[in-house]
């Protein structure tokens, strides 16, 4: 061993070779090391390697390499091809005993002298490493096809809600929902009326740790003001005239351990948002005419379809209110950002209306186009009711375009326009007029309020009343 060698085995020594530690993990490491000097000799093998070329120790050390490889104990050296090749190589080598390894070689450079000195090479049984590629490969399949089983039933269970989406975007919302519902948290929902605020806060209890436990809603906008704080905190005997002898629940309570859904959270009176975020804050309230509080658990879930930040900055909605519901905000996207969702939806229909009015109708061709380009002012529930309507008014086995553009649009005249991309060419300021007549009778005999006509029109609402009488669609 000349002077070069002596220096990097002293550096092996140093750095612990001769330690019990280093030892034991070269020793027990199951891959083959070999270690060489620059011109092919051996210097050291492991355990690994003296099992694997079947010759004791002594008969390997201090041999060349490269006579393991004329004799056949394996096929070609990853040490001499590194010496040859000067660079780290990978070979598979053929051993003597009919197995292959994948062999690994390394040199180690003097960098002032730039010969290699040292060569460490290990080695892997090829048919382990497929073994264990096979295995990996075997548990990824059943990781996917457990992840394939999880999805179905996930998506069963919002198609038991009604959730039904083909659209990324809603895809993406119903990951959303899965995400949020376990967590103990008060959630916003916001988006135009009919996009299916309630089916998203449905799908919120089914998959949060409450679904076994009460889902109560209350419609914030359809029951009087005089009546909604008896509504939802509930009252005591005597609390008013005409009321049960021996009081009531509200809708908190009976949410107890469940869901309180808040729909049209925005039309809440001022008045009784106090008592709502004082709820929020502790669980607790009073019923109407009683002192005791009450302690109730309830998961709120909110939703309106109004601009409740605007509503804070008018006064007209509390601002602490509105953040203790906003910790999740969810926004649906209305139908005419998703179309995605429109041949999902209809099929879904179809299939349903099929079965409720026990026919077996089908769609005609080009029908789906019509309804793609169609605004969907009212959203799924506008869908919903136009597809109804088609079946019910269909005498035909087969709904066809026609059926659907005379319920869209109506009959004759400018004014029942079939598509826009259909209109004929006239002067733009009776076009505008037909356009503008047809947006708000059809959208007040939709919404029936000017409040909501100027939502949906996004227009002030004194303009939606200039426009009704305007256009004589008042009677």
């Amino acid at each position: 061993m000349d002077a070069l060698e002596q220096k990097y085995l002293k550096k092996i020594v140093s750095a612990g070779y001769e330690s019990e530690f280093y030892k034991v993990m070269v020793e027990y490491l199951g891959e083959e090391i070999f270690v060489a000097d620059g011109t092919g000799k051996i210097l050291f093998v492991n355990p690994a390697s003296v099992k694997t070329i079947g010759l004791p120790v002594d008969q390997i050390v201090g041999r060349n390499a490269e006579d393991f490889e004329k004799e056949g104990y394996f096929s070609v050296s990853s040490t001499m091809e590194v010496i040859r090749q000067r660079k780290s190589i990978n070979v598979l080598q053929k051993l003597k005993n009919g197995k292959t390894v994948l062999a690994t070689g390394v040199p180690i450079f003097d960098k002032e002298q730039d010969e290699i000195v040292m060569v460490i090479s290990t080695s892997k049984d090829v048919d382990a490493v497929n073994e264990l590629l096979h295995t990996v490969e075997k548990q990824a399949m059943e990781i996917e096809k457990n992840k394939a089983e999880i999805h179905n039933l996930r998506e069963s269970m919002f198609e038991a809600e009604g959730f039904i989406s083909g659209d990324p975007i809603m895809q993406e919302l119903k990951n959303t929902v899965a995400r949020v519902a376990p967590l103990e948290v008060s959630v916003l929902i916001q988006g135009e009326t009919g996009v299916g605020k309630e089916v998203v806060a449905r799908s919120l209890h089914k998959f949060s740790n409450r679904s076994n436990e009460p889902y109560i809603k209350i419609n914030c906008g359809t029951i009087p003001e005089q009546l909604i704080e008896s509504e939802l905190f509930g009252y005591e005997k005597g609390a008013f005239t005409g009321a049960n002898l021996g009081g009531k629940k509200g809708k908190v309570e009976m949410a107890h351990m469940g869901t309180l859904f808040l729909d049209e959270i925005g039309e809440l009176p001022l008045t009784l948002q106090v008592k709502l975020l004082d709820f929020l804050q502790d669980g607790t309230f009073t019923r109407v005419g009683g002192t005791e509080r009450i302690k109730v658990n309830a998961r709120v879930v909110a939703a309106t379809n109004r601009d409740l930040k605007r509503m804070c900055e008018e006064g007209k909605f509390r601002k602490d209110l509105y953040y203790r519901l906003n910790v999740i905000p969810i926004n649906i996207p209305p139908l005419r950002d998703r179309p995605g969702d429109i041949d999902v939806l209809t099929k879904y229909f179809v299939s349903r209306n099929n079965s409720k009015y026990r026919c077996h109708k089908i769609l005609g061709n080009g029908l789906l186009e019509i309804l793609i380009r169609f605004d969907w002012p009212g959203n799924v529930r506008e869908l919903e009711n136009v597809m109804e309507r088609a079946f019910v008014m269909s005498d035909e086995q087969m709904v066809t375009k026609e059926d659907i553009k005379k319920i869209l649009y109506g009959d004759g005249g400018l004014s029942e326009i079939k598509n826009l991309t259909e209109l004929e060419i006239m002067p733009l300021k009776e076009a505008k007029w037909a356009l503008e007549k047809q947006l708000v009778s059809k959208a007040y005999k939709m919404y029936n309020s000017t409040y909501k006509v100027a939502a949906v029109l996004q227009v002030d609402q004194s303009t939606v009343v200039k426009l009704l009488h305007k256009h004589k669609c008042i009677p």
